[in-house]
């Protein structure tokens, strides 16, 4: 290596991962450019004013399309919870959001709000630039509007990212140090997770599994690209065949053929994307979130299988962690409330 080369932040995590008590990964540090033209990452939960306390009360929101679901945390511990339908428009959203936040806490003193959303967000974290399911909210200051309304500090994330921070520190990847989460339902998003830390890239995009590609002369994309991971894992895939995934596992657990066949077909593509996030990440383990999911008995064992069949790394292979969700339809909501936390 010459005096002039800068080693690839991702290879200097490798050499660092045996490292206990290393809470600044050098991926989290900086990017690896030239000095002159270093950007430092970002990464959720830095810009935290003060640190939360473990008695501390938070409460987190993740909207959904056609779900909002609430849950309240004292610490670490899930003491309220809550779900209710996505309203259609801007102005009921924002009066189900307070009433239901000032319901849940109560006589509670809550420290302030986390809210995860599906979408693109600007990279101070108060817009959604493009929401794919609740048009509605692109461009729309929620973070100040809702700060202002209810007088407390509120902080907001890409939904698919509050759901790994969520599994990662109470969930599937509890003590893991990097973890990175799959969200199969309407769309794939992904998130990455070093050290209960939300890895967001230079620019604030980092983790968009979805979006990468895995058949290069495939199906058109809703983004624009063809052969979208996205087009293979989420809803579009089952639509293609007639069949929700809830029906197909129907059929399916009765021992239907062609169910079983549509549901290995779709295990295979999920493990092409999972072998592509390993050989380029590494991770401890990868878990598997989403509506689509909840089938996971009848796709995830081929999707490992497939996977391992074009992992690089022998011991990568030979240490490949995917597994389905602990927290269920909680965990983007739990992440969402531990933005707010010194993690």
């Amino acid at each position: 290596m010459t005096k002039n080369f800068n080693v690839s932040e991702f290879e200097k995590f490798r050499y660092n991962r045996g490292e206990s008590g290393e809470r600044n990964s050098p991926l989290c540090r900086k990017t690896g450019r030239p000095k002159a033209d270093r950007q430092k990452p970002r990464v959720s939960g830095e810009h935290s004013s003060r640190a939360r306390r473990a008695s501390d009360y938070v409460l987190g929101i993740d909207i959904g399309g056609t779900k909002i679901v609430f849950v309240l945390l004292k610490g670490r511990k899930v003491v309220k919870t809550k779900k209710i339908n996505t309203p259609k428009n801007m102005k009921e959203l924002i009066k189900v959001l307070m009433e239901n936040v000032n319901n849940l806490k109560g006589s509670s003193k809550i420290e302030g709000i986390g809210i995860g959303v599906a979408g693109a967000l600007d990279k101070k974290r108060e817009k959604i630039l493009n929401s794919p399911n609740l048009k509605y909210l692109n461009n729309f200051p929620l973070v100040k509007v809702l700060a202002k309304k209810l007088k407390l500090k509120v902080m907001m994330e890409n939904d698919a990212n509050c759901f790994t921070l969520g599994e990662a520190v109470l969930g599937a990847g509890k003590n893991k140090k990097v973890v990175f989460g799959i969200t199969l339902g309407s769309g794939v998003g992904g998130g990455l997770v070093i050290d209960s830390k939300i890895y967001q890239g230079a620019f604030g995009g980092a983790g968009e599994i979805g979006h990468t590609i895995i058949k290069f002369d495939g199906l058109k994309c809703g983004c624009g690209n063809s052969g979208c991971f996205e087009v293979y894992g989420s809803k579009k895939f089952f639509e293609r065949k007639k069949i929700s995934s809830k029906k197909l596992e129907e059929k399916a657990t009765k021992g239907e053929k062609r169910a079983k066949e549509i549901f290995k077909e779709y295990g295979k593509y999920l493990g092409i994307g999972i072998a592509n996030i390993v050989n380029l990440l590494d991770p401890d383990v990868v878990i598997i979130g989403g509506g689509i999911s909840k089938a996971q008995r009848h796709f995830l064992k081929t999707a490992k299988n497939e996977a391992e069949k074009r992992i690089l790394s022998p011991l990568s292979k030979k240490n490949l962690r995917v597994r389905p969700a602990e927290l269920k339809d909680k965990g983007g909501a739990v992440g969402a409330a531990l933005l707010l936390m010194a993690l």
